[in-house]
């Protein structure tokens, strides 16, 4: 496939990084906003139909960079579980070794994508994903919306270590900024029209914008995304970023927060609330929503799922129990894992960690319960027996029997198979 490139001005920043860039602009990047423009690649969409991938779908690993914007602890935690994909300039790699090791981490799950970096915030830059028309999985980039060119190529240094195809859409977007439920629903505040110049906005209030045909074409054609939700963020911060205020749990569940009524942005986010709960869920139903209540600006919302784990960013608050308690209740077949860090309202554990899904999975379709290639009423069969607990589903299984992706197993599901195969 041939990537067609914009002529790509590198330039140096005048200041010394002694510590972290920022998740938003220095001063001089603001100065040369201008360059965003210049880092962008076109390549042609993937094969249709698209489906993009939801953050709750089996992952096989995570996306973080050293130096660490996470704790060890925390990383500690993921690689019990699932591989940790680092992206390491070469002359840091035995430092970043040496860091995980000493702390315990399970260095069998750790592997290293060599490239510079310039920030650790891998969710903002790191790659989203589909499923393309021939069931294979693969990456479709973006240009990132700061004049950061070592962390705009991290989509495709993934793609290369990885050995999945690439390509690319020619539009500015930051994943801080965007969740899909994996069946073309997606969201997103202002910032996905107003950063592109084809939009011509710069509505920062409504709720929802009106449409952008210029981004909303790039996410049917790319994403495979018919339904795009942006609206003016409610939290009115500077980042305005969707993960600072809400989150899909499930193809079915919202998470928003929630603060007193004497909060300034009070309004605006039961305005937001009032909007989404007029959303039909891909499930054909309204969505159910929970609310966390933030009346210091938590960043609760800001949290991870990874598989059958939901790592939530605490702030040794009197509220962080309710915060978690929230997320049992929403989630009840899921353990809830609160983690300390260096968080602030605009930038907690979500903006620092980014899912890899589990490849090896989409080689078989959702129903495929016995992974035999067919559907049929053997995988309607094994998968009453799952839901009876006749039998004990393997993790590939239990992820193809679940076809609403809501982490349960039950009558839904097997009613979908059951569509499935009589092809309704």
């Amino acid at each position: 496939m041939k990537i067609k490139y914009s002529k790509l001005i590198i330039f140096t920043l005048s200041i010394i990084i002694l510590d972290e860039l920022p998740i938003g602009f220095t001063e001089q990047e603001w100065e040369n906003r201008h360059l965003i423009e210049t880092m962008g690649r076109q390549t042609d969409p993937p094969i249709g139909p698209i489906r993009n991938i939801a953050e709750y779908e089996p992952m096989q690993g995570v996306l973080i960079r050293y130096p660490f914007g996470i704790s060890t602890s925390l990383i500690q935690e993921m690689a019990t579980d699932v591989k940790i994909y680092c992206l390491v300039s070469s002359s840091l790699q035995n430092s970043a070794f040496n860091s995980m090791n000493n702390a315990g981490v399970n260095m069998d799950n750790v592997e290293f994508i060599l490239g510079s970096t310039d920030s650790h915030w891998t969710r903002d830059y790191g790659p989203w994903w589909v499923e393309d028309g021939n069931g294979d999985i693969g990456i479709v980039d973006f240009t990132y919306n700061r004049p950061r060119p070592n962390d705009n190529d991290a989509p495709l240094k993934v793609s290369d270590y990885l050995d999945v195809p690439y390509y690319s859409a020619d539009f500015v977007a930051t994943g801080g900024n965007y969740m899909t439920d994996g069946f073309g629903l997606s969201a997103a505040t202002q910032i996905a029209y107003t950063e592109n110049n084809e939009c011509n906005t710069n509505d920062q209030s409504s709720i929802p914008l009106a449409p952008c045909q210029y981004v909303d074409d790039i996410m049917e054609d790319y994403y495979g995304v018919t339904e795009y939700h942006v609206v003016a963020d409610p939290n009115d911060e500077y980042i305005d970023h969707i993960d600072c205020w809400g989150k899909f749990l499930s193809p079915t569940k919202l998470l928003i927060r929630s603060v007193p009524t004497s909060h300034p942005q009070y309004a605006m986010i039961e305005e937001v609330v009032d909007y989404f709960s007029t959303v039909v869920s891909s499930a054909g139903d309204a969505f159910e929503i929970f609310r966390v209540y933030t009346p210091n600006d938590q960043p609760y919302t800001n949290s991870l799922i990874l598989n059958d784990k939901v790592f939530v960013p605490v702030m040794n608050s009197s509220w962080d129990d309710e915060a978690l308690d929230v997320y049992q209740s929403a989630l009840p077949n899921y353990e809830i894992l609160p983690f300390t860090g260096s968080w602030m309202s605009t930038d907690a554990l979500h903006c620092r960690v980014k899912g890899i899904p589990d490849i090896s999975l989409y080689q078989y379709s959702s129903g495929d319960v016995n992974t035999d290639n067919l559907i049929n009423v053997l995988d309607i069969v094994l998968a009453v027996n799952f839901v009876l607990g006749l039998d004990n589903p393997s993790n590939i299984q239990n992820s193809l029997a679940d076809m609403n992706s809501d982490g349960v197993l039950n009558v839904l599901d097997v009613i979908l198979i059951v569509n499935e195969v009589i092809g309704e």
